[in-house]
């Protein structure tokens, strides 16, 4: 089996904004790691830093924002062998022009603002390839019309014609999708595209992700709040809780051995339709805190039914549980006195496995 190739690699990164009311420590030290031809899911309530990390991956910066360290080092090759470079370290011009929508390119969560209004689908799509690809006008509208063709709209001349208020919601996403595929990149990053669609249409774009991806062995960054979408497209999932990735392993390490207590939480609060009426939905008690202040030790404590005094007082390191699973939390130290995850949790877990057993057998 060949090794695999990693794409992109976030180390130690912390992002602060400045504000009216004091720095807000938005990122705190994220690590992350992305290999071709994976999908890795980001997951975290609002708030979390999910899309400010994807954005200085894209190198979209707020004139208020300031890096207080790290590195994203991003692998490509242009043409002349590979080459890693950090996206932090490199010029605006550079990542216009050399990186983004080439090597990296990204679906936002609502197409409206990736489009232009004023400009055709067509010459939307076609303006990308003439830049990077350096190719001709009629072959960049060949390329074009196979683009929308692939990502499922249907008569695709007619619709290089068409603007964007003349399209619906899921096929200007889909065109958003055949923008961000029309040159080829590496790196494909997905900022809940689906969050404003409805659910057939999000399944059918979901599908249309996965598919594109296996096609083209690309890198995919999802980044999400919905763990229904993480079950159906992600490889690797990184749980986000106030700035830093808590959690982070397998898509069946979280969704059947999730170790930190914010995962159970998350877990525990999917509405469950086959599950025990009797059974309430759950709600992980309090808010998250306000990233204006010190965070002293576990920034979960104060919402932690099983935070015990050394949460208050020491951040957890990464406790390693297998060579894919890790996470932050004290009660995986050997020291920590035992805890189980929640019955309902426990039940609910069983069921899926169960679940996945008959889908595996089918």
């Amino acid at each position: 089996m060949s090794e695999k190739k990693q794409i992109l690699k976030i180390r130690d990164l912390s992002v602060s904004f400045h504000t009216a009311n004091g720095l807000v420590k938005a990122v705190r030290g994220l690590n992350m790691d992305v290999y071709r031809g994976e999908t890795v899911a980001v997951v975290g309530e609002s708030g979390s830093g999910k899309s400010v990390t994807v954005k200085e991956i894209m190198g979209i910066h707020a004139p208020n924002e300031s890096i207080g360290g790290g590195t994203i080092e991003f692998t490509y090759d242009d043409g002349g062998g590979e080459k890693t470079v950090d996206l932090l370290k490199i010029s605006p011009r550079t990542m216009q022009n050399h990186l983004k929508g080439k090597h990296i390119a990204m679906v936002f969560q609502d197409p409206m603002t990736s489009l232009d209004p004023t400009m055709t689908i067509g010459r939307q799509l076609m303006e990308g390839m003439l830049l990077h690809l350096h190719i001709g006008r009629e072959e960049a509208r060949k390329r074009a019309a196979e683009l929308l063709r692939m990502v499922g709209i249907s008569d695709p001349e007619k619709r290089m014609k068409s603007y964007p208020h003349q399209l619906s919601g899921g096929m200007r996403q889909r065109v958003v999708i055949a923008i961000a595929l029309s040159c080829d990149p590496d790196l494909l990053i997905c900022d809940e595209p689906t969050t404003a669609l409805d659910v057939t249409i999000q399944a059918r774009i979901l599908q249309l992700i996965m598919d594109l991806q296996k096609q083209f062995n690309i890198a995919v960054v999802f980044i999400t709040h919905n763990l229904g979408v993480v079950a159906k497209v992600a490889d690797y999932v990184n749980v986000m809780y106030a700035g830093k990735i808590i959690e982070t392993g397998r898509t069946e390490d979280i969704f059947f051995d999730p170790r930190h207590p914010y995962t159970w939480g998350l877990l525990s609060s999917i509405p469950d339709v086959s599950g025990d009426k009797a059974d309430r939905l759950y709600n992980i008690k309090g808010n998250p805190p306000n990233l204006l202040n010190e965070i002293k030790g576990d920034a979960f404590a104060p919402r932690n039914p099983f935070a015990m005094e050394i949460d208050f007082q020491e951040e957890p390191p990464m406790f390693k549980i297998s060579g894919h699973h890790q996470a932050a939390t004290w009660l995986l130290d050997p020291r920590a006195p035992k805890v189980e995850m929640p019955d309902q949790l426990r039940r609910r877990i069983e069921a899926m496995k169960k679940e996945d057993a008959a889908h595996a057998g089918n």
